[in-house]
């Protein structure tokens, strides 16, 4: 707890900062997802990651092994994993 405390107080003035663009570049959300096939040596199963991004800020990520260990959708699943983050966000 000692140590969270102190992390909070050294960054309590870091943020998300959302400025005017002063270009007409709209702020767009970018999503990106990724997987690793097998990479958990130990029980062979996948990595998942995903990012979604809006005016270059990071606004929601998840790194995660998956559930099962798949033979070739590793990247389908990712993709779905993201694919559901994207819907909540909107």
């Amino acid at each position: 707890m000692k140590w969270v405390l102190q992390y909070l107080r050294g960054t309590a003035r870091l943020g998300l900062v959302f400025q005017r663009l002063k270009t007409k570049k709209p702020r767009v959300q970018q999503d990106y997802a990724d997987a690793n096939y097998a990479g958990d040596l130990d029980q062979q199963r996948s990595t998942t990651g995903y990012v979604f991004t809006v005016a270059e800020c990071v606004i929601s990520w998840k790194i995660e092994l998956q559930d099962t260990v798949s033979l070739s959708e590793a990247e389908y699943m990712a993709a779905v994993e993201a694919s559901k983050e994207a819907l909540w966000l909107r």
